[in-house]
């Protein structure tokens, strides 16, 4: 395909990719999905908080979901030098409020084919390499198979950011570089029968997590907050230690940042393409979902404004970092009663004072204003 216009052009096929596109197939706009990836790459196994449950049904994939009897929990058990303790979702008449432990594979087949029956056209193996600006608003993507038109662009690439590099601009970072490890162990029947339920442990200045995904599998995740620099490779924390590892095991990098701003004339950002935290902020498939359905309402608000003064943009900026403001303090919070707290959290601290006094969208509003 050399050449075509479309209302959105979305960059990125995981979870915030996939629901960008479902919402906006959904809403009548000509959507086009560009993922790189021929296969969706591989990460841990994701744990979905209860509440995703009602934004599973606005996305209309919850059959599918339903269908793929990922485990379900009730909590999470989480230990530290205070002890130990079993944290519940909480439950109402109709019983306990219950996460799941999704498959990512399976999880982001399930967000593309739907996407693909909401009328978005999904082109796997066609990387973006830039965006088509023109008077400082982005107006579509250069591939590496042709060039596409949109009203607007959707970053949607994760913690890669892929178009804020390509607009010149740099994320905000409140952390030292964090790489996370992760991977998958095949347990013993007395292995999985004592861990149904998602541990998270605290040690020293790091934390793991362990998850069942399935009925033969645990994913797990570590991450050191002081030293990424390790002598080697963590391998599966010392609960797993008599199962066998199975698949490839792998790292992210899962850095403090935050692109400012996160939207602007043209594009917006999404998922961990607007902001990244660790994963112990346990928002990760939220974000991504919740992020792409307000980014896709901006978009329909904006489309419908042509010619207009159009806010849109800035209300969205001024929402995400609100919430990453909330989420940073949060984990700041936590990791100040872990036994070797990270020296760098007081400057983490300063960066989001200085970030309430002047929040980007103030600046982005202007200029609108001003255009």
């Amino acid at each position: 395909m050399s050449e075509g216009w479309y209302d959105v052009v979305v960059v990125g096929g995981g979870i915030a990719g996939a629901s960008v596109a479902i919402a906006c197939g959904r809403k009548g706009m000509r959507t086009l999905l560009l993922d790189s990836r021929t296969q969706p790459i591989a990460k841990p196994g994701e744990t979905l908080h209860p509440g995703m449950e009602r934004l599973l049904h606005m996305l209309g994939v919850h059959r599918q979901v339903d269908a793929a009897k990922f485990h379900r929990h009730a909590g999470i058990h989480v230990q530290s030098k205070f002890g130990s303790a079993f944290e519940a979702y909480g439950e109402d008449r109709r019983g306990a409020w219950l996460g799941y432990q999704a498959d990512r594979h399976t999880l982001e087949e399930i967000f593309l084919k739907h996407a693909s029956l909401c009328g978005a056209c999904i082109l796997r193996g066609e990387r973006a390499t830039h965006p088509r600006v023109r008077s400082g608003s982005v107006e579509g993507v250069i591939t590496q198979a042709g060039s596409y038109k949109a009203g607007f662009v959707v970053d949607a690439t994760g913690h890669r950011q892929w178009l804020l590099g390509e607009l010149g601009k740099s994320a905000l970072r409140l952390s030292p570089q964090l790489v996370a490890h992760f991977g998958w162990v095949t347990t013993d029947s007395r292995s999985r029968r004592s861990l149904r339920d998602p541990e998270f442990r605290f040690s020293g200045s790091r934390w793991e997590w362990i998850a069942q995904i399935d009925s033969r599998r645990h994913a797990w995740v570590s991450l050191d907050l002081m030293d990424r620099r390790l002598a080697k490779r963590p391998g599966p924390p010392s609960l797993l230690s008599k199962g066998v590892s199975c698949g490839a095991s792998g790292a992210c990098d899962v850095t403090w940042k935050i692109a400012r701003p996160c939207a602007g004339a043209g594009y917006f950002m999404v998922g961990d393409a607007a902001w990244v935290l660790d994963p112990a902020s346990s928002h990760g498939v939220l974000k991504a979902v919740l992020s792409a359905l307000t980014a896709s309402e901006a978009i329909e608000e904006a489309l419908s404004n042509r010619g207009r003064d159009d806010q849109s943009p800035a209300r969205y900026i001024a929402w995400m970092e609100a919430w990453f403001r909330r989420d940073a303090a949060a984990l700041i919070s936590a990791y100040s009663r872990m036994e070797s707290s990270p020296s760098w959290l007081g400057a983490a601290s300063e960066a989001l004072r200085k970030m309430e006094i002047k929040p980007s969208a103030h600046d982005l509003s202007r200029s609108f204003m001003n255009s």
